[in-house]
């Protein structure tokens, strides 16, 4: 009789293999190459791999784009060059930058053990 293996879900550590406790900030796009982060079940130290955070900072740039096509511009637009549209289109396009960024990041999701 086949032995079913067992399915694990994409936050789970590579260590003891229960969910790390990742946040959604951890998604961002970084240039930091030299962080790691721990497991708050077994206290093991993990990292994104690098085609999780290729697609993060991938996304995120598509994300600015049309961040700064669609919404940007409408709000000002919008707001006929106000000081207050322009800063309400900045918000508008950076939380468009960090949805599809963590979206995509959490789509590729996959940890890596560090030593």
């Amino acid at each position: 009789m086949a032995n079913p293996s067992k399915t694990l879900p994409k936050d789970a550590c590579p260590h003891c293999e229960r969910s790390v406790g990742l946040v959604w900030w951890n998604l961002l796009p970084s240039r930091d190459n030299k962080r790691f982060m721990t497991c708050k079940a077994c206290g093991g130290h993990f990292d994104l791999s690098n085609a999780c955070k290729m697609t993060s900072v991938v996304s995120g740039m598509l994300g600015l784009a049309l961040g700064m096509f669609f919404p940007f511009q409408w709000i000002v637009a919008f707001g006929h060059g106000s000081k207050l549209s322009l800063l309400e289109g900045v918000a508008a396009a950076a939380l468009t930058v960090v949805l599809i960024a963590t979206t995509a990041a959490r789509i590729a999701l996959r940890l890596e053990p560090k030593t």
